[in-house]
């Protein structure tokens, strides 16, 4: 189900990190997100630190009233715009937020990085995340640097073009 009303996707604020820092409250669901290296428990300061949020290009979705709904980042990594630390706020789950986050930041990502393809990392046992990344049309590739640091974990990739024509057909 999509959320009725509007969503704005704007840059990412250290007020957004604040809240960000409370949806995640094990070490596992802190990993999940953030990868082995993330620290947990974490403070203000590790946080920020390892989210890279000044860094990369970070990115929230709010409703019309404001609220944080889902946060996510972009970057080029192997001439990819390669989608990072994607969540959505544990009371929105199931409503659609992942998606509209999924195709703004690749919109924003393509154009901004002048990249066509598009990629991310899914823990293996991450299905809800897997699924909807399959349904936006990204599809199991093999990643083509070794790592130890990638077991357990699927790379995907999809054509940007493709993920935001299907989701355009979808809306119709």
């Amino acid at each position: 189900m999509m959320p009725r009303s509007p969503l704005h996707f704007t840059p990412c604020t250290e007020r957004h990190i604040a809240e960000l820092m409370c949806w995640f409250t094990s070490a596992t669901e802190c990993r999940q997100w953030g990868g082995p290296p993330f620290r947990y428990p974490f403070d203000a300061r590790s946080f920020a630190e390892d989210s890279l949020w000044q860094k990369l290009p970070s990115f929230v979705l709010l409703d019309q009233s404001g609220a944080m709904l889902a946060f996510g980042q972009y970057y080029n990594r192997l001439d990819h715009c390669h989608l990072s630390r994607l969540v959505v706020a544990p009371q929105a789950r199931g409503g659609g937020v992942g998606r509209q986050l999924i195709l703004q930041l690749v919109a924003h990502g393509r154009d901004a990085l002048q990249l066509t393809q598009t990629s991310l990392f899914v823990l293996q046992n991450n299905t809800a995340a897997r699924a909807l990344y399959e349904k936006l049309g990204f599809r199991l590739t093999d990643y083509p640097e070794p790592g130890d640091w990638l077991r357990g974990c699927d790379y995907l990739t999809a054509p940007a073009t493709g993920i935001l024509d299907q989701t355009m057909e979808m809306e119709r």
